[in-house]
This record gives C-alpha cells, structure tokens and sequence, in this order.
C-alpha cells in the first residue's frame, strides 16, 4: 500500500512540473535562509559560551547619572573596584582586572605596534584560557613575563619555540614568554593576544590609576562564590562606591556616590548581547538584532507555507475527478488523508534536500559576507537538523490539510457529473493567502527602506566638523613625547607641504574617553555635567569646525592658556574657554550671547570666548552633549590629528612617518584615518542591513513564485471564461485588464494591513536614534507600488497567453 502511495505521488510531481518545482523551490529557498539566518544568530548567542568554567563569572560595570544628561552605561571600571568586592564582599571568590594598552613591541630589530592586555596575575585562573605551552599556574609566577597567543608566537618568533624567549616592550621593559594560549576564537568579548601581568613595569598603569575610583579604564571581572545572591553582591558593591568615592570626584559635583553611580552586574556569557555595544572591547551586538532575525526568517518560512498551502489546495480542485474514481473503486478516506498528506510531505522532504544543498554551496560566500568562520555540522547541530525537517513536515501537513480533509469527504456523483469539488471556500482561502504573503513582504519591503535611509541619514549628517583625509596618530598611554616635544612635532608636520595643518588633543572624534565636569552660570542654580576636551588651538581650523560666535582659542593670549597643574583634564580658574551650542542652550545663552560671559567650571570661575557649532563626535549615534573647549599646555596632549592635502596621501604619509621617527625611534608609529574610525561606527549596521535587505528580497521572491503559480492556475481555469468574452467582442486589453486587476486586490488589501503595522514597528524603532529621519508615507506608497509592479509583472506572462489565444480553442477547453 505504502508503495502504491509513494508512487502515485512521485508520479504527480513528475505530471505537474511547474507546481511542484514552485512548491518545491520556493520552500526550499526559505529554508536555506531560515537556516543561514538560525546560523548566524547561533553563533550571536554561542559567545563566551565556550570559556570553561565561567557560569560564575560577571562583568563589574557601571550606571552612571550626571546632572543635566541621559543616563549612561560605562562598561569600563576604576582599576580599585576588583580589589575592593574581592576584600569587602564574601560572595567575590576572586577577581581580576583587564587594561588595554598601546605599547611598542620589539625582537631584535624588529619593532611591532601594539594593542597588549595588562592583567592581574591571577586573570587565568578567572577566566580559564586553554594553554597550549606552559599553564596557569606558571605563567605570572613571575611580574616580568607575557604570555603569547599562538598566531603572536609565530608572529613574533616563527616556527622557533617560544617560552623563555625575551619580548621587549617599549624599548625597556624584557619580559620572558612564559606561556602560549590558543588563538582566541571570533565567538568572545576578549580581545588580546599578548598578555602583561599588570604587577610588571611593561604596564602602563600608575600609582593614580591604581587608587583613583572616578577614572574608568579596562575592564573589572569576578567570580562569585556558588549559590552567592546576583542582587545581594550588586545592592553591596553599591555600598562600596558610597564608602570610596568622594563626595567630589567629578570637579564640583557635590553629590553622593549613589546619585551618580549605580553598580551593573552583567554575566560573563551575556556581555556580548548586553553591553558590548556600550563600549567593549569588541563591537557587540544586541538582543534586538537576534529577535528581528528570528522573526523574518519565521515569516519566510511562512510566506513559503502560505505558497505550499495556496498551490496544494488550487491543484486539488483539479483532482476532483480523480478523488471520486477512487471513491467509486472502493477508496476508504481514511486511504485517501494518507495518500494526499503523503504527497505534501514527500514534496516538502525534497524541498528540505535542495535546502540543505544550498546551505552547503552558499556558506562559504555567505561566511565571507557576514566575516564570521560559520559552519553546519549536521549531528552537533542536531537540534537545528532536526528543527529543519520539522518545518518542513508541518508544512507538508499543512499544504495537504485540505485535500486530504475535505476533498475526500465529497460525494462522487455530483463531482463526476460536473468535474468541480463543489467547494468554493478554496477560492477564499487562497486569496487570505495571497493577501497575507504580501502583507508580510510588503512590511519588510517598507522595514528595510526604512533602515537603509536611517543609516545612509545618519552617515552623511552634518557632524560640525570635517572628517575627510585626516590622519590620528598616537594614543599611547605611555608618555611619548614631553608637551614641547609634541608642540615640536606638530610645528613640523604642518611646516610640510603635503599637509595642511596639525593639532594635539586629548582624545579624538568616534573614540572619545568623555571627561565631565559639574557646570554652571553664576547666579543661576542650575547645573548640569559638560564634556570636557583639552585641545591644542591649531584642532577646530584642522577638523574644519564651525565658529558661531566670538573667536577660537590662541596661543598668543595667555587668558587663552589653562595653566592648572591640579590634575589632569582640568582647566584653570580664570581661563578662557570654547563652548558648543548645546552648552550656550543649557547656560541660557545664544551663541552671540555668550560670548563674554563668566561660568563655573567645579568652583573656578572662567570666560567664554567663543561659542561653535556642535559637533557630534560620537557621529549621529547619541544626542549632542554639552562641551567645554579648553587648552592646558602643561598637560600631554597623546593624540595628534593631521590634515592631509588631497591628491598628496603618499607623500603626507612617508612625512608623518619620516617626522615620527625623528621624534620617537623606539616607539612604532600607530596611525590611522579618522575615516576608518567613523566607518567602523556603521560597519555593524550596514551588515546586518545588508542581511537584512537580501532576506527580504528573497522573502518577496517566494512570494512572487506562488503568485506566479497561482496566477498559472487560475488562467487555465478561466480559458472558457475568457473565451466567451472574446466571442462577444472584449479585446486583448480588456482581458488583461480584468485579470490583472483580479490580482491587484490581493495586493491593495495587504497594503492596508501591513501599512499600519510597519509604521507602528518602526515608528518605535526610530525613536531609539537621536537624529532619525521622518517616517513618511514615501515609504509606504514606494513598497506598495513595487510590490503591485512586482505582482503585475509576475501574472502578465499568463494574461497576454491566455487573451491572446483563440476562442475556438478556448471553447474547446474541457
């Protein structure tokens, strides 16, 4: 019997070609992308996950909440905080604290630039790193030692073996490689391949950056002791900034710990989709991402269901005779579910074999598109496997539902008497499909439009500066070059004709290590933080900022000059000072109003003499912060920005080179273009727009494909239909007409259903940017049209072969 089954329905999918192969192509093309989508978000979701033994291990992060400003999250810590939940809190097994920094790296000769990982001696046994020579125990018994990755080993010393080699950092500090870790995979937060002990002199870190609870840099990580309480550690680690943090941490805020700082505990594994984003070590992602994956690869697979179904019920009106002959012959209808869900599924496991076939062919380019090493491995990925066929089955039953359950339970007289089912119910049933296809396609039609113009507005909003052909050089923590020396280089690389200028700052544009200070106007009580950015008086001609009112800072007018020699970052009571439009909103002022006024930096008093344009240093990412521009020159200024002369890129760059190495011969020149920098700010967005507006594509795609099947159907059912009306006078066009708007009302009523659902969604989506564009109805009317075109151009094959035909031969029809 089973074999008389599957027979019969290998010979039907042979008989009717164009609906199997739609059938079968449209679901298998939505599986191979519900499956490249599932890939992807696995591989979101697998971070940190193969760390052993780190279900107990958080990252310490903060909330911090200044006055006059949006809550913010900083992913970094002050360097005591380990230390202190380590001593103070019982539940803190152990702890550890990771420093980036930018050293110089040299063997022999050989000089390499550098991004090293300054750790606490104990860091291996927190977070437990495969070793491939040497071992945790070991490898920081000594301050002295680094331990290298494997790609760094060879890097650095070949094929030689490397423990007890000697790697020179910053030209003075000999550290033995003591250890060789595996090559960290792509899946982590952790980004490092060459590991100091933080107790070495090779780590950048001072006796300030050890004590000062109020500078955050690198990254606080502990292990909680079993079954310790997540909130309990968060409400006492609380307790500890209170007990730490002075009262005046930030210049004149006048506040208590908790008002400003609120302790985050976030687990080791979930950093990646949490707060990565927020300032990791490496570009994260986000919950967010991972949902609006899932639910387009969901409704791909629903668009191709919708087809399945669609095509099974319109070809099962056609088998209505066959049905009935059965029946005649002795056919039971419980024989009759069994055969049509039989052909459903049969139909439904090809298309799962050609999804699968396609996967294989398509990963490595699909690999290279997203830039991640992404594999199917059919019995570890078991789940998904099976999850794949799963689908598919429920598809197959759903597609054959209504053959197998309705068409079986007619009576065969009447059917064979008319050659009809005599169920018009289909009809409606197929057009609801119809109609819920293209509202899905049309809806991420109008998502994807949507996301595109927002991140093409976002890159080519006016910043407040110009970012074209400038070079960043430096950011070593590492003191370089003194403050002379570093006027010196500057003074030299802009006496080249191949540049255009040169200034010093203390942090640059798409990387900013915000400094914030308590600011007021004097006599008013409110107050508010202000960023604050020491700058050379050579950076707003070279970034091109805008000046709005008054003037820009000099060097030749001492009031210009903020000699405070209190700390770092900080200007001097009396000094002259540039403020942006937001900082001249927030005092009260317009531009042209502040300049000459008198403001409180903390408690010292100092005079605006210029007011610019903001500028949006973070890109369009964040609201415009109020800024403080102030130049200390007693203050090393480790970054310089250097404009370059178009159509001279090589020759500004073997200069810069030339210069540096003058300058600082020991120490490998890091330089890039502020380009990259604001690119990288997009790169994540525009892949996954990029994903985003491939699998939507391919989800209108499929939907077109039943359209086309369908569109195929009904034309041979209405042959008669359309031969009578050519016998009383309707021409071509009028036939055309009649079908295409037949197809049309699907496609109008979807329009109606998914406008308002997709302006909801991304109305609300918009609101998470703080420069969005508008969400007008362009959009809208732009995918509803290309989504009737689309439509139009899928049927009109059919409705100029079926007016054009000849009515004898129409009239003949059945």
């Amino acid at each position: 019997m089973f074999r008389n089954y599957f027979l019969t329905a290998i010979r039907n999918i042979a008989r009717h070609k164009l609906y199997s192969f739609i059938n079968i192509a449209g679901l298998a093309v939505a599986l191979a992308c519900a499956t490249f989508i599932i890939l992807f978000i696995e591989d979101e979701m697998s971070f940190d996950k193969w760390v052993p033994d780190s279900a107990n291990v958080y990252r310490a992060e903060i909330s911090l909440f200044f006055p006059g400003q949006p809550s913010t999250i900083s992913t970094s810590s002050p360097f005591p905080l380990g230390p202190a939940m380590k001593a103070e809190l019982p539940e803190v097994a152990a702890e550890t604290h990771i420093t980036p920094q930018n050293s110089t790296l040299s063997v022999g000769e050989r000089q390499f630039s550098e991004r090293i990982m300054a750790v606490d001696p104990d860091f291996f046994f927190v977070i437990a790193l495969p070793f491939v020579e040497g071992s945790a125990a070991n490898a920081f018994a000594q301050p002295e030692s680094v331990v290298l990755s494997q790609s760094a080993a060879r890097k650095y010393f070949g094929d030689v073996d490397p423990l007890g080699k000697l790697l020179t950092v910053d030209a003075k500090h000999p550290l033995t490689v003591t250890g060789v870790i595996r090559d960290l995979p792509h899946n982590t937060q952790l980004n490092g391949s060459v590991f100091v002990p933080n107790t070495s002199k090779a780590a950048q870190l001072t006796s300030d950056d050890r004590t000062q609870w109020f500078e955050f840099q690198g990254y606080t990580y502990v292990r909680l002791a079993p079954g310790a309480d997540l909130a309990w550690v968060r409400q006492k680690t609380q307790q500890i900034f209170f007990r730490h943090i002075p009262l005046d941490a930030v210049t004149g805020m006048h506040l208590r710990a908790d008002q400003v700082v609120q302790a985050r505990m976030v687990r080791f594994a979930d950093v990646h989709l949490t707060s990565d984003k927020l300032g990791g070590m490496k570009p994260g992602g986000s919950w967010t991402t991972v949902y609006g994956f899932v639910a387009i690869a969901t409704l791909i697979v629903l668009i191709a269901c919708f087809n399945f179904m669609n095509l099974a019920t319109a070809r099962a009106t056609m088998r209505a005779r066959e049905v009935s002959l059965r029946k005649v012959m002795g056919a039971r209808r419980r024989q009759l579910v069994v055969q049509f869900l039989g052909e459903s599924v049969l139909t439904a496991l090809l298309a799962v074999l050609l999804a699968l076939a396609l996967v294989e062919v398509l990963l490595p380019a699909y690999d290279g598109f997203i830039g991640r090493p992404i594999e199917l491995h059919y019995i570890s990925d078991w789940p998904l496997t099976l999850g794949i066929f799963l689908v598919a089955v429920l598809s197959g039953l759903l597609g054959g539902a209504y053959p197998a359950l309705v068409l079986s339970g007619f009576r065969p007289a009447a059917t064979l008497k008319t050659n009809a089912s005599g169920q018009s119910g289909s009809g409606l049933l197929r057009t609801v499909l119809v109609v819920l296809q293209f509202a899905i396609s049309i809806g991420l039609g109008i998502a994807a439009l949507v996301v595109f113009a927002q991140i093409r507005y976002a890159r080519d909003i006016d910043l407040g500066f110009n970012h074209d052909n400038i070079v960043v050089i430096g950011g070593n923590s590492d003191p370089v070059m003194t403050s002379a020396a570093s006027d010196s280089f500057v003074h030299m690389l802009d006496a080249d004709p191949n540049i255009s200028g040169a200034a010093r700052s203390g942090a640059v544009p798409f990387e900013m290590n915000d400094s914030r200070s308590n600011v007021s106007a004097p006599g008013n009580p409110q107050q508010f933080t202000a960023r604050m950015i020491d700058i050379s008086p050579e950076l707003p001609a070279v970034y091109d900022m805008k000046l709005l009112a008054g003037r820009f800072l000099s060097r030749d007018r001492g009031a210009d000059l903020s000699n405070s020699l209190d700390r770092e970052n900080e200007v001097a009571s009396g000094a002259n000072i540039v403020i942006d439009t937001t900082a001249a909103r927030m005092f009260g002022f317009s531009p042209a109003g502040a300049v000459g006024k008198t403001i409180k930096i903390g408690d010292k008093h100092v005079t605006i003499v210029g007011v610019i344009q903001d500028a949006l240093f973070h890109a369009a990412k964040d609201a415009p912060i109020a800024t403080v521009y102030y130049f200390n020159p007693n203050i090393r200024l480790d970054s310089f920005s250097v404009r370059l002369k178009g159509g001279h890129i090589p020759a500004a760059l073997a200069a810069i080179d030339r210069t540096w190495r003058r300058f600082a011969p020991t120490v490998a020149i890091r330089r890039h273009f502020l380009d990259d920098l604001f690119d990288k700010l997009f790169a994540a967005d525009e892949k996954e727009g990029a994903m985003f507006g491939l699998f939507v594509g391919i989800a209108i795609f499929v939907a077109c494909l039943g359209l086309f099947g369908l569109a195929a159907f009904t034309a041979e059912r209405r042959t008669k239909e359309i031969g009578v009306r050519k016998v009383f006078g309707a021409r071509t066009r009028d036939v055309v007409r009649l079908l295409l708007w037949q197809f049309s009302i699907p496609v109008l009523l979807a329009n109606a259903i998914a406008w308002p659902i997709a302006w909801y969604y991304l109305h609300n989506w918009l609101e998470g940017y703080a420069f969005r564009i508008e969400l007008g109805p362009i959009y809208f009317l732009a995918a509803g049209l290309v989504a009737l075109l689309i439509a139009w151009v899928t049927v009109i094959s059919h409705a100029m072969r079926v007016a054009r035909a000849n009515p004898v031969q129409a009239l003949r029809y059945e």
